[in-house]
C-alpha cells in the first residue's frame, strides 16, 4: 500500500483542561506519531510491482513471503511509549471519550502489551457498552483466545446498532466470485454464511473460530482508526477499511525513497510472513459431489489470515480415505508430519500468545511432539473429531465413523504450539450413503508396502503417511467393493497406472504384454463371496524404476449386466536416490 509521506518530530505535553483542547491535543499526538513512523521506517529500494489491486487510494500486491519482517527502529518504538503515557494524560481529563480509548487499544496491542491493553478493556466505562466487548474481543484475539474473544464479539453485535452489526457481520467482501454467487443463491444465507465461517477456521485444532473472531478485530480496528492520521500521511477512509477488513492491518512497515521530483517517499504496509486464503474455493461445496477436492493453499485472493498463535500454516502431504458402513462411513486418514530439521525454532512463550494446550481437552504434549486431529465440518459444524499425538517426522494416523449423508469437509491437522507451525490436509468430499443395489468402490488408500489387513477397520493402522514414492517402491492399495448382491457372479478387476514420461514403455516390459496393445493394465478375475457384505481387497504393485512425475491408479470393476464402477488414487514418482 502506497502513498506519498512527510514527516515531523513528535514533542508530546501535558494535555489542556478544556474537554475539547484535550481531545485536539490527543489527535496531535497520533498524528505526530504517524509521521515519526514513516520518517523513521526503514527504507525499501525501488518501488513496488504492478499493483495486483487498487483499493482508492491504495495500490495492492501479492509478494512472495519475506523470510522476516523489517524491524521496527527503536524512535518509533520510544515515540509510541511516549504517546501512550500522553493518552492516558489525555484519558484522565476524558474518561469517556471514545477516539482516545480507542487509540490507547489500538497501539498498546501493536506494541505487544496485550496484557495492559486487556486490563484497560476491562475497566473500559464507555458510554456505548457495546465498544468495551468489541476492544476486549480484539485484545483476546490478539492474545490468541479465540472463545473469549467470541464471546466478547458477540455480545457487541447484540449490543451495537443494527446497521453496523449487520456490517460487521457481512462476510461477502471476503469471498470470490464463485463463492459469493453460491451464497446468494442459498435459500436461508445466515445459516450458508455460519458454514463459510466454519470452512474458514485455519485449525480445528485451536479451541474457537479466530478467523470469525479476526473478522470482527479488524471491524474493531478499522472502527478505532477513524479519524486518525496513518503512516500513508492520509486520513483514514472507506478505502482503508476495506483493505483492513479483508487483509488486517500491517504488520511491519517501510518506506521507500523519494522518486525524481518528489520531496518524500511513500509507506509501504507489510503483511505478516505465512498468510494464507483461509475460504474454500466453490467446487467443495457442490451438492452431490463425489470425487474429493483438495484445499487451495494459495495467498492469493479477496482476503488473507494467519492465527496469531502460528507463524506458519503448511499443507500436510497425505491421504483421506471412505468406506461406506450400514450406520455411516467410516473416515481414515493419515499424513507424515514433518521432521525436527523442517521445523523452526521455538517462539519464546512470553511472545506465543497460545492458548493454554489443557483448553483443547488434550494431554500436555512430550517434547516436541505434535497434537494431531481429524475433523468433519459440515451444516456450520465441526461433527467428528478423533485425537492423537505424534513425534516429528512420524505418520500420523486417525479415524472416525461419521453419518452417512450430504457432504463435508475432512480435515487432517497436526500443530505443535511450542514450534508455532501447523500443518493441515482439508478437502471436501461427499458423504451420501450408497444406494442399495448400486456396484460402486470405496476410496483407494495406499498402505505401507509390508501391510496386509484383513479388513477395512485394519488399514486406519497401516495407512501410508506420505503420497510420495521412489521409482523402486511397491505400491500397496486397499479398497471395497459395494453392491455386488447375491448368488454366484463373476467379478472383474482391471488396474491401471497412468502419467509419467516414458512410463508407457517402462509398465510394458514389467507386465510382459503381448501384442501391439495401447493399454497398459493389469487384470484379473474371481467369483463373489457367499453373502453380502463388502468385498475388501488389497492390490500389491511394484514400482519398476519409475520415471520421476505425477501418476494416477485407476481401479475398476465390472460384474455381467451391470454398470462398471471405477476409482482413482494419485501418487508421485521421485527419482532413486533423492533426498
Amino acid at each position: 500500500m502506497v502513498q506519498k509521506a512527510g514527516a515531523q518530530p513528535i514533542h508530546p505535553r501535558p494535555p489542556p483542561p478544556d474537554s475539547a483542547d484535550a481531545r485536539d491535543h490527543a489527535r496531535r499526538l497520533q498524528a505526530r506519531f504517524e509521521r515519526l513512523r514513516l520518517r523513521e521506517a526503514p527504507r525499501t529500494l525501488g518501488g513496488h510491482p504492478e499493483c495486483d489491486d487498487i483499493v482508492g487510494r491504495l495500490c495492492i500486491w501479492h509478494g512472495d513471503d519475506p523470510d522476516s519482517l523489517p524491524r521496527e527502529p527503536s524512535p518509533v518504538t520510544e515515540a509510541r511509549a511516549r504517546m501512550l503515557a500522553g493518552l492516558d494524560s489525555v484519558a484522565l481529563r476524558i474518561p469517556g471519550d471514545a477516539w482516545v480509548f480507542g487509540q490507547r487499544i489500538r497501539y498498546l496491542a501493536e506494541a505487544g502489551r496485550l496484557g495492559e491493553a486487556a486490563g484497560l478493556a476491562a475497566a473500559c466505562g464507555l458510554p456505548e457498552a457495546w465498544r468495551c466487548d468489541a476492544y476486549m474481543g480484539f485484545v483476546r484475539h490478539q492474545q490468541g483466545d479465540a472463545q473469549a474473544a467470541e464471546a466478547a464479539f458477540r455480545s457487541a453485535l447484540a449490543a451495537m446498532p443494527s446497521e453496523r452489526a449487520a456490517q460487521w457481520a457481512d462476510v461477502s467482501p471476503l469471498l470470490d466470485r464463485g463463492l459469493r454467487s453460491w451464497l446468494e443463491a442459498q435459500p436461508d444465507s445466515a445459516t450458508a454464511a455460519e458454514h463459510l465461517w466454519t470452512l474458514a477456521d485455519p485449525l480445528f485444532l485451536s479451541a474457537g473460530n479466530d478467523r470469525w473472531t479476526a473478522h470482527m478485530s479488524r471491524w474493531t480496528y478499522a472502527m478505532s482508526s477513524e479519524r486518525t492520521w496513518t503512516p500513508h500521511q492520509m486520513r483514514w477512509g472507506d478505502d482503508l477499511t476495506k483493505v483492513v477488513v479483508r487483509y488486517g492491518w500491517p504488520a511491519a512497515w517501510e518506506s521507500s525513497w523519494p522518486r525524481a521530483g518528489q520531496r518524500t517517499g511513500s509507506a509501504v504496509g507489510h503483511d505478516s510472513p505465512g498468510v494464507r486464503r483461509t475460504f474454500p474455493g466453490r467446487e467443495v461445496l457442490e451438492p452431490g459431489r463425489e470425487a474429493a477436492v483438495h484445499w487451495p493453499e494459495s495467498r492469493r485472493g479477496p482476503t488473507a489470515y494467519l492465527p496469531p498463535y502460528l507463524d506458519s500454516l503448511g499443507a500436510l502431504d497425505g491421504q483421506i480415505g471412505r468406506f461406506r458402513r450400514p450406520n455411516g462411513v467410516f473416515v481414515v486418514a493419515a499424513a507424515e508430519v514433518p521432521g525436527p530439521a523442517e521445523l523452526p525454532e521455538p517462539a519464546p512463550q512470553a511472545k506465543s500468545g497460545l492458548p493454554d494446550p489443557a483448553s483443547l481437552a488434550n494431554p500436555a504434549l512430550p517434547g516436541e511432539a505434535a497434537l494431531a486431529g481429524l475433523f468433519l465440518a459440515r451444516d456450520g459444524r465441526v461433527a467428528m473429531s478423533a485425537w492423537g499425538a505424534v513425534a516429528p517426522g512420524a505418520a500420523v494416523r486417525l479415524s472416525g465413523l461419521v453419518p452417512g449423508e450430504g457432504t463435508g469437509v475432512v480435515s487432517l491437522e497436526a500443530w505443535t504450539p511450542s514450534r508455532r507451525v501447523a500443518y493441515r490436509l482439508r478437502q471436501g468430499t461427499s458423504l451420501a450413503a450408497q444406494m442399495p443395489g448400486l456396484l460402486a468402490l470405496s476410496d483407494l488408500v495406499l498402505l505401507e508396502a509390508a501391510a496386509d489387513p484383513r479388513d477395512a477397520s485394519q488399514t486406519a493402522n497401516v495407512l501410508r503417511g506420505g503420497t510420495v514414492y521412489r521409482g523402486d517402491d511397491s505400491l500397496n492399495v486397499a479398497f471395497e467393493v459395494y453392491g455386488l448382491g447375491p448368488g454366484s457372479q463373476t467379478i472383474s478387476f482391471r488396474a491401471w497406472v497412468a502419467g509419467g514420461e516414458g512410463l508407457l514403455s517402462r509398465l510394458a516390459r514389467w507386465l510382459r504384454l503381448r501384442g501391439p496393445s495401447r493399454e497398459v493394465s493389469v487384470e484379473w478375475e474371481e467369483a463373489s463371496p457367499p453373502g453380502l457384505p463388502p468385498l475388501f481387497r488389497v492390490l500389491r504393485l511394484r514400482l519398476p524404476g519409475l520415471d520421476a512425475g505425477d501418476y494416477e491408479l485407476t481401479v475398476e470393476v465390472s460384474v455381467p449386466g451391470r454398470t462398471p464402477t471405477r476409482r482413482n488414487r494419485r501418487f508421485v514418482v521421485e527419482p532413486i536416490g533423492a533426498p
